[in-house]
């Protein structure tokens, strides 16, 4: 059973005296990942020895965790976790191997860093040696007051000269020298430097424990010394994951491909590095009961006594007559029957990063069917038909649509439960164009005929084969009915539909054609309303 965990304490409310105080790090082992949140445990082993002693667990995430429980090996006795915020420790006390050995090269390469600069320091100072002795120089040789006066013996002038030549040219060799070794020194100062920065990234990147921590702590008893594996256990909502799909047609077989996806969204500071994760449909968030009722009474009303009934006062009891509002209908939510998938490698994903895997694909069989819908649509357009036979349902979620290879168009897809019904568009078939004409408008003709209570009315529907073979297609059209007893509708279709209330629609009527190449095909239907005088018809074509 698991135990509450009081997020307002920060500390435990015994008065016994610890032996030790032991920092561990427990790092996320694995995760049952639903739609919404995650159940999670970390593991962490530990020597404890004899006596009573407090554990102090790193856990980053901590705070945002519910319902936790420590549990470890037999013969060591745990008690209740209280929250730990802001523990110092050492830097790199819970390194693990990975992130010590990134540590090490940050210091390493701050080390280098340093006695490069050292370096060009003092380089630098070898030049600035040499500029004054340049300066010197050029004060003997540049006369006048500020300059070197004439040797007294004249037999010395020479040798003056040479030594002076001598010196002039070993000061600006040394100074043109110094100035390549301290552009050398340079490049070294920030080829160390973005060392440095590369290495420090990469330690960030391991997401290490900072010198405070916080996390859970819990009394440990042991009898004896021993090393044991202490385990976490967790909700946590900051983990969730979401399915996506790539449907491949073959328009000529009618195969059809599933490539499935699953998205995993991590949040806060919590490091996912090897977790063995499965992904579970199920959503402990949803709803657990049904609404509850409302009693809905149907009462009626003299039309007079509905627009005469009084507004109400505030004071005012009821009126007598009181028009109920429409209480909000039953719905049952259930959780239906999850299914889990227990991915096959371990995954990492960066704190608060996301990572897409891919999930093993389906492979189904479809009718391909040409549908055409004239008086809406432009062109008909490619539909697979078929049944999820998968053995299991493929959730809600972002799917492209590829047919042939070529990407048709992306969409949200609903849930299509195992064993149903499957029905994919696949986009538009530009060579197969609609027409709708309205020939009571054509030129030369009668026009609409109408009087005050008639309507005559002739329309064309159909589709224009521009592609270089034959198409068989499905055409769809809602023609008018006519519910009520005074309202007399007669209509005329040629050809005549193959089939009537398509889906339990009523007046929606269907077409099976086959469009060779450059061929049209046209319905005509007519149309003739009458109605009782005094009334008007509500109808467009």
């Amino acid at each position: 059973m698991r135990i509450a965990l009081f997020l307002a304490a920060l500390l435990m409310g015994s008065a016994a005296a610890f032996a030790d105080d032991i920092v561990i790090r427990a790092d996320i082992a694995e995760a049952t990942v639903f739609l919404s949140g995650a159940e999670v445990t970390r593991r962490g082993t530990v020597s404890v020895p004899p006596g009573t002693h407090r554990l102090l667990i790193a856990m980053p995430d901590a705070a945002q965790a519910d319902r936790i429980e420590v549990s470890g090996s037999e013969g060591l006795r745990i008690g209740p976790p209280q929250l730990l915020l802001g523990h110092v420790i050492a830097e790199g006390a819970l390194d693990d191997p990975e992130q010590a050995t990134a540590r090490a090269a940050v210091q390493a390469a701050n080390e280098a860093w340093s006695e490069a600069r050292n370096d060009l320091a003092a380089a630098y100072a070898v030049r600035r040696g040499l500029e004054a002795q340049q300066s010197y120089l050029a004060a003997l040789s540049s006369g006048g007051p500020d300059g070197a006066s004439m040797p007294a013996d004249m037999t010395t002038l020479s040798q003056n000269l040479a030594t002076l030549g001598s010196e002039t040219t070993r000061v600006e060799a040394g100074i043109n020298a110094a100035e390549i070794e301290n552009r050398a020194l340079a490049d070294v100062v920030a080829d160390r430097y973005a060392a440095l920065v590369a290495a420090t990234a990469n330690l960030a990147r391991l997401t290490p424990f900072d010198e405070s921590i916080d996390g859970v702590e819990v009394t440990v008893t042991a009898d004896t010394e021993m090393t044991v594996e202490v385990a976490i256990d967790y909700l946590s909502d900051a983990v969730h994951w979401e399915p996506s799909y790539e449907f491949h047609l073959d328009s000529d077989t009618g195969a059809l491909k599933i490539e499935r996806l699953i998205t995993v969204f991590t949040g806060g500071t919590a490091r996912w590095q090897d977790v063995a994760m499965t992904f579970s449909t199920a959503e402990p968030n949803r709803p657990r009961s049904p609404s509850e009722l409302s009693p809905t009474p149907a009462r009626i009303f003299e039309p007079a006594q509905i627009g005469l009934m009084p507004q109400a006062r505030f004071g005012d009891a009821a009126p007598a007559m009181e028009m109920v509002a429409a209480a909000p209908q039953a719905v049952l939510q259930t959780l239906g029957l999850s299914i889990s998938y227990a991915y096959s490698e371990p995954v990492s994903i960066s704190a608060g990063g996301q990572t897409t895997l891919p999930l093993e694909s389906l492979a189904l069989e479809t009718q391909t069917e040409a549908r055409a819908v004239p008086r809406t649509d432009a062109t008909a357009f490619l539909v697979a038909i078929g049944q999820n036979d998968s053995g299991e349902p493929i959730l809600p979620g972002q799917a492209s649509f590829f047919r042939d290879f070529e990407l048709v168009g992306e969409d949200m897809i609903d849930m299509i439960a195992d064993g149903a019904e499957i029905e994919l568009a696949f986009g538009p078939l530009d060579h197969l164009r609609l027409i709708w004409i309205d020939r009571s408008l054509a030129e030369g003709d009668r026009g609409i005929f109408v009087t005050a209570n008639t309507q005559e009315r002739r329309i064309a529907f159909g589709v224009e084969n521009t592609g270089d073979r034959s198409e068989t297609l499905r055409l769809l059209y809602a023609t008018p009915f006519a519910e009520q007893e005074d309202l007399r509708l007669s209509m005329t279709l040629a050809p005549q539909p193959n089939a009537v209330d398509v889906d339990d629609l009523r007046g929606v009527q269907a077409w099976a054609f086959s469009v060779a190449p450059g061929e049209t095909k046209l319905v005509e239907m007519g149309l003739s309303f009458a109605w009782p005088e005094g009334q008007e018809l509500i109808w467009q074509p």
